[in-house]
């Protein structure tokens, strides 16, 4: 999953296009989940941009986004 430092690059789209295609083909959903686990380097500016360019590849999540944050705890 894409870490939120910094916005995607073409291998990060590859790598989307590919786990949608995946879960597409196969009647499958695919979230969306950030791998926030490193807080010195993540910005929230990363994390809307990088959404708003899944939606640009034409990629809805459909409300399953995840951050690796959220497991700590646990």
């Amino acid at each position: 999953p894409p870490e939120p430092n910094g916005y995607l690059h073409i291998g990060h789209a590859m790598a989307i296009c590919l786990d949608f295609g995946v879960a597409d083909e196969y009647g499958g959903m695919c979230n969306l989940r950030f791998d926030d686990t490193n807080p010195t380097r993540e910005d929230v500016e990363f994390v809307g941009s990088q959404q708003e360019d899944i939606r640009w590849l034409g990629f809805d999540w459909e409300g399953r986004l995840f951050y690796a944050s959220d497991y700590f705890e646990q």
